[in-house]
Parts: C-alpha cells; structure tokens; sequence
C-alpha cells in the first residue's frame, strides 16, 4: 500500500512511463479513453495526458441518460476541459433501448449489454484514429472480476491494474483530481443507484485488506488479529473471485492432432 508522497511518485512515474512506451511500440497515434466522471477513468485520462501530451488523447463520455446521473457527465467534461483535451459525448439511452425492445428481459442482460455498447463506441474510434483504449479497471476489480467480459474487460492496456482500489484514491488525491470526483461512491451506473460497494456487500477498505492478504498468500489468522474482517466477508470475497475466474482466462482453444 502506499506509505508516502514518494510511493505517489514512483506509481505515477512507473504508469506513464508504462503508457508512453506501450503506445510507442504498438505504433499507436494516441489514445482512446472513455472517461464517466468517477475516479478510476479520471486518473487514468490524467496520467494519460502526462503520458502523451493532450493532442494524443481523446475521451469519450459515454452515458445512458436513463440511469447515468448527468452530474457524472458534467464532472467527466470539467475534467477533460481542464486537462484541455478533445472529447465527445455520446448518449447511449435510445440505441440501447431499440435493441432491449427486440430482446428477453433480463437486467444483468441489459446492463451489461449498455458496457458492452461502450466497449464497441471506444474501439469504433481507436479504428478510425488508430489508436489504442486505454482500459480503467484497477486491481480491486480485476481480482474480484468485478467487471464485464468483453466490455470494460475488453481493452488494450490496464494502466492502474496494478493498484488496488485505495491505492487509486490516495495517488488520485496526491495528483489532485477533484475532491467531488474521489469522493463518489464507485458505480458502473448500469441502473438507478447502483454503487460497487453495495453491490459487493462490503467496503472497498476491507475488499482490498482482504484481496492483499491473498494475494500475499497470508493466513486469515493474521487478518483476523489486525482487523475487524469477519469471516464471512472473506468467504464472500473468495466466492467472487471463483465464481468470475473464468473472465481471467481466454476462451478454451479445441486442440487438433
């Protein structure tokens, strides 16, 4: 976990150093990021620019003016203004309602069909400005599987994979994203008052506490000792991560002799 402004400075430096010579060696013109006005794609639109420079990025604003607060698309176009780069607003809610008419009623369906529209809107300009998408999904959500398959999965680099969901507040606040941004509930928006942590059932503090302790391959003993994470949290943590393994896994391949 971050411990001071010297972590800050390493992270920052090690992502944009990370962006730039990935962009480079895919020949890549730039940079397609669609930015929601929460936290994640805030940081990653801003260390993007450090990467790049604001010419190589564009940012797509993306809402389904049905369950996105417009607030969010307000925050998402002050902060691509003040990062003085090229963006474009493109309302989703009437394309996805023409095809959920024509389609079975489900709303895990329906939702993940609005990321997967976002999905297909970024790599529909990253072809015609032949550039790559920048991904914002940070650890938190990649271990948990906490994302959609082929939709916000579906990108071409992960700058902040590597950094836990508090590791991403603190270096946000260290690079001064607007306060009213870090302090959002995380959401997907992909219906009306939907927040990641309530959809988890537990806070982000405890989810990454947790996730680190797996991943460090430490005894629940250990965390039991140092906290008040019961029991149930941690198996409610496990069972996210098996149950979505197979979003960490490309496709089986049939074998031919």
């Amino acid at each position: 976990m971050i411990k001071d402004e010297n972590d800050n400075i390493a992270m920052c430096n090690t992502i944009v150093n990370f962006i730039r010579e990935e962009v480079q060696k895919r020949k890549s013109q730039g940079i397609i990021v669609g930015l929601s006005g929460g936290i994640d794609s805030s940081l990653v639109g801003l260390l993007a620019v450090k990467a790049l420079g604001k010419q190589r990025v564009f940012a797509l604003m993306l809402p389904d003016s049905s369950v996105t607060p417009g607030e969010d698309t307000k925050d998402a176009i002050n902060l691509a203004k003040n990062l003085k780069i090229r963006y474009k607003v493109i309302d989703l809610k009437k394309i996805k309602k023409e095809l959920v008419n024509k389609l079975p009623k489900n709303k895990m369906a329906v939702a993940n069909l609005l990321v997967r529209l976002r999905m297909s809107m970024l790599y529909y300009y990253a072809t015609a400005k032949h550039r790559l998408v920048l991904g914002t999904g940070d650890k938190s959500e990649i271990m948990l599987g906490y994302y959609t398959k082929y939709g916000d999965g579906g990108v071409d680099l992960l700058p902040i994979g590597d950094l836990y969901k508090t590791q991403v507040r603190c270096l946000a606040q260290y690079l001064e994203i607007p306060m009213k941004i870090i302090n959002k509930k995380s959401s997907a928006r992909l219906w009306k008052g939907q927040t990641a942590e309530k959809e988890l059932g537990i806070e982000y503090e405890e989810i990454d506490k947790i996730l680190q302790f797996i991943a460090d391959k430490n005894s629940e003993r250990s965390l039991f000792s140092n906290s008040d994470i019961t029991k149930r949290k941690i198996l409610k943590v496990k069972s996210l991560i098996e149950k979505n393994q197979h979003k960490q896994e490309m496709p089986p391949v049939c074998k031919l002799k």
